[in-house]
C-alpha cells in the first residue's frame, strides 16, 4: 500500500523505513541534497499550513518558504555543514507560512547518508510563542533597567538571605555619597546610611513574612552625615533561585518641613482669630455700656425729658446722634454675636415654647422701617405648633430676616414672613421678598461674614454683612437648616426648617392666618 506522503512515495526501497520513521515524528523533518528538498513529514508541512497532498506545496522551492532576511544565514549553515566546516548544530530562522504568516522556528541539523548519498536532514520546531515571550522578557528587562537608572528615588536590590547587594542605582550614589565599587556585595545593614541600627533588622524581619511593604517612614543618613526623611517601599522578587528584595526610597524632607510650616501657620491663625474672637467676646459689656449711655442722653435731649427747651437744630442733632449710636449698637451686637460663634461660646437656652410672639415681635420691631421705606409687610402663621428651641436666637432669626428683606426690597415692595408645619412633620419659618434679588454668585458673597452684595440699595442701606452668616449660625445652633433662593429683579426667599423632632403640637389644635400692612 502507498503511503500518503508523495516524497516517501518515491523513496528507494533501502530508505522507505528510515523516511517512514521520520515521516511518524511530531517535529517538522526536512531532508536536503543539494539545492533540492527530497523529504519533508506531515509536521512539516503542518508547520507551513500546507497540505503535503498537493503536488504545487512539493514543487515549490525552499526558498519561497524561508523569510528573505534569513536565506543567507540557512544557505550558509547547510553549506558549510556538507563541506565539513564550523556549522551551528541549532540556530533560529523565520518561515513564511503558505497563507503569509511568519513563524520563528528552531533547527537542529546534521549530515546522514540518504539513498547512498550525502544530504542534510533538518529537525524544526515553532517557538514563535518563545520568542514571543523572549522579547517581551526583554522589554520589561530594558523597561526596568531605564526605570532602575533614570528614577530620582533611589533603588537597590540585595538578596532576602545573605543581604548583599547586588545592584543600586545612580541616585542611591548620589543620595548617599558611595561609589558602585564599594557597595556591591556588601551587607545592606551594615552601611552608615541607617540612622537607626535596628529599624533596617525589623524592616527585614517583617518582608520575610509579608511580600511587600509600602510608604514606610525612615530617618537616613546621607552624602555629608546629614539626616533626611523618606519613604520607603519595598517588594520581595521569587522565582530568581534565591529570594531577592528591591528597595527604593523617597525623599520627603521639603515636604515635610513645608507641611509642618503650613500647620505652624494654620496654628497661629487659628490662635490669632481666637483670640480676636474671644477679645471681642469679652469686650461685650465694655463696648455695650458706654453706647447704651449715647442713645439713653440723646434720647433725653431729642424728646425733651425734665424741661428742656431746644431748638429744633439742636432736636435734629439729638435724634442724628441717637440713630447713629443704635446703628452703630447694631452693628457691635452682630459682631459679638458672630465672635461668640467662632470662639465656640454661643450658648442656646433650649425650652418649648410658642414661637408666635417670638414673630411678632420681630414684626413689631421691623414695621417701622418698613413704613419709613414703603414696603408693605404680611404675614401668615400656623398657630397650633410649639418649638423646643432658644427664645433669643428665634428672634434673631426672624429679626435678621426681615431686616435684610426690607433693607433690599425697593418703595412699593413686598415682605412676608410665615411659619407653618412641612411635610415631613417639621417645620419651617419662611421669609419672601420682591426685593433686587441676587445671582448665585451674590449669594455666596451674602454669606461670607462680611460680605456685602455690591449694590446701589445696599450702599442707602449699610450695615455689618453678617445678617445671613448669623442666621445661619443660629440656626445650626437650633439643629435647624437654613436655605436661599434668590434671582435678580425677582426677590428672594430664606427658609429654616426645623426638624421634626423639635415640634410639637399645641393640646388645642387652631389655625389662623392675618395679613398687615
Amino acid at each position: 500500500m502507498a503511503s500518503a506522503n508523495p516524497y516517501l512515495n518515491h523513496a528507494k526501497a533501502d530508505q522507505a523505513s528510515q523516511a517512514m520513521l521520520l515521516d511518524s515524528m511530531a517535529e517538522g523533518v526536512l531532508v536536503r541534497q543539494g539545492p533540492n528538498v527530497v523529504f519533508a513529514n506531515r509536521a512539516m508541512f503542518e508547520i507551513l499550513g500546507a497540505s503535503f497532498d498537493d503536488e504545487d506545496n512539493i514543487a515549490r522551492s525552499l526558498d519561497d518558504w524561508i523569510h528573505p532576511e534569513d536565506r543567507a544565514k540557512v544557505e550558509s549553515s547547510f553549506q558549510n555543514r556538507v563541506a565539513g566546516g564550523d556549522a551551528e548544530s541549532e540556530y533560529e530562522f523565520r518561515l513564511l507560512r503558505l497563507d503569509g504568516s511568519l513563524l520563528w522556528v528552531s533547527c537542529r541539523a546534521a549530515v546522514v547518508d540518504w539513498g547512498g548519498e550525502k544530504a542534510v536532514v533538518a529537525f524544526l520546531r515553532d517557538i514563535s510563542d518563545e520568542i514571543e515571550s523572549r522579547n517581551h522578557h526583554k522589554l520589561s528587562s530594558d523597561l526596568f533597567k531605564n526605570i532602575f537608572n533614570v528614577t530620582p528615588d533611589f533603588m537597590l536590590l540585595f538578596g532576602l538571605d545573605d543581604l548583599k547587594i547586588m545592584d543600586v542605582n545612580p541616585a542611591f550614589l548620589n543620595v548617599f555619597g558611595y561609589r558602585k565599587d564599594s557597595v556591591l556585595e556588601t551587607e545592606v545593614g551594615k552601611l552608615e546610611m541607617w540612622s537607626d541600627p535596628t529599624f533596617f533588622e525589623r524592616f527585614v524581619h517583617e518582608l520575610k513574612t509579608t511580600a511587600s511593604i509600602t510608604d514606610i517612614p525612615a530617618a537616613l543618613r546621607t552624602r555629608g552625615g546629614a539626616i533626611r526623611h523618606f519613604r520607603l517601599f519595598a517588594r520581595r522578587i521569587d522565582g530568581t533561585g534565591t529570594p531577592l528584595l528591591l528597595m527604593t526610597g523617597r525623599d520627603v524632607t521639603e515636604e515635610i518641613s513645608h507641611a509642618q510650616e503650613l500647620q505652624r501657620t494654620r496654628d497661629a491663625a487659628e490662635l490669632s482669630n481666637r483670640t480676636k474672637s474671644e477679645f471681642l467676646a469679652n469686650m461685650s459689656h465694655e463696648l455695650r455700656t458706654p453706647l447704651n449711655a449715647i442713645l439713653g442722653f440723646s434720647e433725653v435731649i431729642r424728646d425733651g425729658v425734665g424741661g428742656l427747651d431746644l431748638s429744633s437744630k439742636h432736636t435734629d442733632y439729638a435724634n442724628d446722634i441717637h440713630k447713629s449710636g443704635t446703628h452703630l449698637l447694631a452693628i457691635i451686637n452682630d459682631i459679638l454675636d458672630l465672635s461668640k460663634v467662632e470662639a465656640g461660646r454661643l450658648e442656646a437656652h433650649i425650652s418649648v415654647l410658642d414661637p408666635l410672639p417670638c414673630l411678632d415681635m420681630c414684626l413689631r420691631l421691623i414695621h417701622h422701617r418698613a413704613s419709613e421705606s414703603g414696603v408693605r409687610l404680611t404675614h401668615e402663621f400656623q398657630d397650633n405648633l410649639l418649638l423646643e428651641a432658644d427664645e433669643r436666637l428665634l428672634k434673631q432669626i426672624g429679626l435678621n430676616l426681615l431686616s435684610n428683606a426690607v433693607k433690599f426690597t425697593e418703595r412699593g415692595g413686598l415682605v412676608d414672613i410665615s411659619f407653618r408645619r412641612t411635610r415631613d412633620g417639621g417645620a419651617c419659618i419662611a421669609v419672601s421678598d420682591t426685593g433686587i434679588g441676587m445671582t448665585p454668585d451674590e449669594i455666596t458673597i451674602a454669606m461670607r461674614p462680611f460680605g456685602q452684595v455690591d449694590s446701589s440699595l445696599s450702599r442707602i442701606h449699610e450695615g455689618s454683612g453678617l445678617g445671613l452668616p448669623l442666621v445661619v449660625a443660629f440656626s445650626e445652633k437650633l439643629g435647624a437648616r437654613m436655605t436661599i433662593e434668590s434671582e435678580p429683579n425677582q426677590g428672594t426667599l430664606v427658609r429654616v426648617f426645623f426638624p421634626a423632632e423639635v415640634v410639637q403640637e399645641k393640646t388645642s389644635t387652631s389655625a389662623s392666618a392675618a395679613i398687615a400692612s
